[in-house]
């Protein structure tokens, strides 16, 4: 891909997570549009499920993946008291936490439009509870 594409596809999100913004800044959220019984809001969705906010997550995944490396690097050498072994398993450490975040990232990025999963996922024990 060339400078261009890759300049305009970011400032089209950019775009995007501003206008999602603020299309929050102006709902109106008064104690007559609120669910009674839990307390939140019944006309706006959650913030995770609003397209512009899977853009923006993907785009910061995508840009700041690789901080895990050196993160990693530190958290390691900190607990082991060894730089070497904080270089080498720090590195392995950081490159399997960085990978899959810049991955979903990009995943993000590609299908921010669709928006996300609706449902919670289930926990183990819920789903013990559920079976028996």
């Amino acid at each position: 891909m060339s400078a261009k594409i890759l300049i305009t596809i970011a400032l089209i999100a950019i775009f995007i997570t501003g206008v999602s913004y603020a299309a929050d800044a102006t709902t109106n959220i008064t104690p007559a549009n609120k669910d009674t019984v839990s307390g939140t809001s019944v006309t706006t969705p959650s913030l995770a499920h609003k397209p512009g906010m899977k853009a923006e997550r993907g785009i910061k995944n995508m840009l700041f993946g690789w901080t895990d490396i050196p993160k990693s690097i530190i958290q390691v050498t900190r607990d082991s008291k060894n730089p070497i072994w904080g270089l080498t398993g720090g590195t392995l450490k950081g490159i399997g936490k960085a990978f899959p975040r810049t991955v979903s990232g990009i995943a993000d990025v590609v299908s921010f439009p669709i928006g996300d999963y609706d449902k919670l996922p289930i926990h183990p024990d819920e789903l013990k509870t559920q079976i028996q």
